[in-house]
C-alpha cells in the first residue's frame, strides 16, 4: 500500500473511532446491543468500555498518522 493510502486508511480509522469514543448518534450502545445479542458479552463489553477502547485506538491512529505525516517530508 502507498504511504498516502496508509495515511488516509489511517485517518478514516481514527475519525470512526473518535464517533464512537464521543458516542455519536448512540453508536457505542448499538455496537454494546450488538454484541450481546449475537456473542452474550453484555457484561464484558458494555457501552462504557467501547468508548474507552475506541478513544484509545482513535489517539494511537491519528498519532501514527501524525507520525507519519511528519516522516514522509
Amino acid at each position: 500500500m502507498s504511504a498516502w493510502a496508509e495515511l488516509v486508511s489511517g485517518l478514516v480509522f481514527g475519525v470512526a473511532m473518535v464517533v464512537v469514543a464521543c458516542n455519536y448518534r448512540d453508536v457505542a450502545w448499538r455496537i454494546h446491543g450488538y454484541m450481546s445479542n449475537t456473542i452474550g458479552a453484555n457484561r464484558l463489553l458494555t457501552p462504557t468500555t467501547m468508548r474507552f477502547v475506541c478513544g484509545a485506538l482513535a489517539t494511537v491512529s491519528v498519532v501514527s498518522v501524525a507520525f507519519g505525516l511528519a516522516g514522509s517530508e
